[in-house]
């Protein structure tokens, strides 16, 4: 028998002028709350089994320094409580507070790590599953799934030229280019929900300067206002899929479906909400009492490859996170810099010697994580960049201080992969953003994996349990647009990814340490904080 018990706790943290994490913009920061933010935990156990945790939050996406301190203040409670049993995840709003990062590029534009954001995160987190534990419940989850008809706007592929290069690419139409399909487990008869769409939580756009949930959010605010049930709106293979898909005259970047960010964010969030509760509706089939988790620890800088993971290329593997040039260029819904400076970049890193085309394909190696070379060098304040953003004259404040304030390398390379078996469905929690080729792909491989479980639906779950950009297709890395640029681990990060999934389900995946843990007093010790910030004014 199935126990189920769901919570919601609110997460805002505010303070005027406090740097919103999605954008990459030094300037994108909040004078005012749009929305408040919440995390919604779901706690499932089977008969006298352990307590499985889910928990979904109104952020960008989950830190690894966010997961580790969760799990460690929820094994005070739960003594016995393994990492494959919690599982986070985000709705990827670009419209929440940052600073809760250890890995510095992913904190230095917010600027820096916040110890009181982090707190209100990890403290929020850990209310919400003790309360869905205390309020478990028999109860029973039901599957259900069912595509968007094409006429509605909230999903189209933003990387069409990228998408194309793929040999199964199957349509050169944005709004076919995409997993039209919402997942959904439906708790009955509490009502409670989780459904899960693959499309960029970004209506709240970079100018609206405010605290939002987005439409994610929205989409959850009407299900549990209307209903008194604990609804949450989680991401699938997102990341080349937006709901922008309109240029309008005045506005420097793309919208949709209107002009208005605050109508675009309601709109999309009734589209999901509607098809959450026509899935309810029709509740869908009642899921077996089994609950399994699997969990490792990866490094993914240094993932052997090798036939049928990387289809036809022999072998290889993966390298040293790096990004590259076009990551700075952004997306028509987020422009970066102009066109001309990324070849600039391109050429500058080339001539500089700055590639790997065995490891990183097409990609010139702009910013190394491991060896915290950008550019090729750890002389940040010699960077041949103009003052585009803040965030410069702080890389190069910091390497004048010798190292102090950056501890670990730039970006992360070990990072969690996990699994779950609820019932007939399984769940892939991966840190990074795969896009919809990379979940097509990802499925196929793992269908014959999953089958003797009797798993039969496969959802690919993003933005969970850490974050180290995107997963791209082989085919879409070599087109080194944003999403490739930002793929870390080179051109065989998706056959890596495979093959750790495959070997994790099979017994096979041999564990690597994991990263370090800093408490939120040492992180506030010895990282570029947001009270260091100031002194670069």
């Amino acid at each position: 028998m199935w126990h189920v018990g769901a919570a919601r706790t609110e997460i805002t943290y505010f303070e005027p002028g406090i740097g919103l994490m999605g954008w990459g913009d030094s300037r994108h920061v909040a004078v005012a709350i749009e929305s408040p933010l919440y995390a919604r935990a779901f706690c499932l156990q089977v008969a006298e089994g352990p307590p499985f945790f889910w928990i979904e939050a109104d952020l960008c996406f989950i830190s690894i320094a966010l997961w580790q301190e969760v799990f460690h203040r929820l094994r005070a409670h739960f003594p016995n409580l393994t990492p494959a049993q919690l599982m986070l995840t985000a709705n990827h709003t670009h419209a929440a507070p940052g600073g809760y990062s250890h890995y510095l590029l992913y904190h230095i534009n917010t600027p820096g790590f916040h110890p009181k954001v982090f707190e209100r995160y990890v403290g929020g987190f850990v209310e919400a599953a003790l309360q869905a534990y205390q309020l478990r419940q028999p109860s029973t989850p039901y599957f259900n799934q069912a595509p968007f008809p094409v006429e509605v706007p909230l999903a189209f592929n933003r990387a069409m030229e990228a998408f194309q290069k793929n040999p199964q690419a199957w349509t050169d139409e944005p709004a076919l280019a995409v997993d039209r399909t919402a997942y959904q487990l439906t708790f009955q008869p509490q009502g409670h929900l989780i459904n899960w769409f693959g499309t960029h939580t970004t209506t709240i756009q970079r100018d609206t300067k405010c605290i939002s949930s987005d439409h994610k959010g929205f989409a959850a605010q009407l299900i549990e206002e209307e209903q008194n049930v604990v609804a949450a709106f989680a991401q699938t293979t997102a990341g080349d899929v937006t709901p922008n898909f309109r240029t309008f005259p005045d506005v420097p970047f793309q919208r949709g479906p209107t002009p208005n960010p605050f109508e675009n964010r309601r709109l999309v969030g009734r589209y999901q909400a509607e098809m959450a509760k026509n899935l309810a509706r029709t509740k869908g089939i009642p899921l077996p009492a089994e609950l399994r988790g699997w969990w490792g620890w990866v490094d993914f800088a240094r993932v052997p490859v090798e036939e049928p993971f990387t289809r036809g290329k022999g072998k290889g593997t993966t390298g040293p996170p790096a990004l590259g040039p076009a990551f700075l260029g952004g997306t028509a819904e987020g422009p970066g810099i102009p066109k001309e400076w990324v070849r600039l970049l391109s050429v500058i890193a080339r001539l500089r010697g700055l590639t790997d085309p065995a490891v990183q394909g097409n990609k010139p190696l702009l910013i190394e994580g491991l060896s915290k070379h950008i550019l090729g060098t750890r002389r940040w304040e010699t960077l041949p960049i103009p003052f585009l953003d803040p965030a410069i004259r702080r890389l190069q404040w910091l390497a004048r201080q010798r190292g102090r304030y950056v501890p670990l390398p730039l970006l992360p390379h070990i990072l969690p992969v996990q699994f779950w078996q609820v019932g007939t469905v399984g769940i892939l929690a991966l840190p990074m953003e795969p896009t919809t080729m990379a979940g097509v792909l990802l499925r196929e491989r793992l269908a014959p994996v999953v089958a003797p479980l009797g798993i039969q639906h496969l959802i690919i779950q993003g933005y969970s349990n850490g974050y180290a950009g995107y997963l791209t297709t082989y085919w879409e890395y070599q087109y080194q647009r944003y999403e490739g640029a930002h793929t870390l681990f080179g051109k065989f990060t998706l056959a890596a990814v495979e093959k750790v999934a495959t070997q994790l389900l099979k017994g096979e995946l041999e564990m690597a340490e994991p990263p370090p843990y800093l408490s939120p007093e040492q992180a506030a010790r010895v990282l570029f904080t947001y009270e260091v910030a100031p002194q670069l004014a």
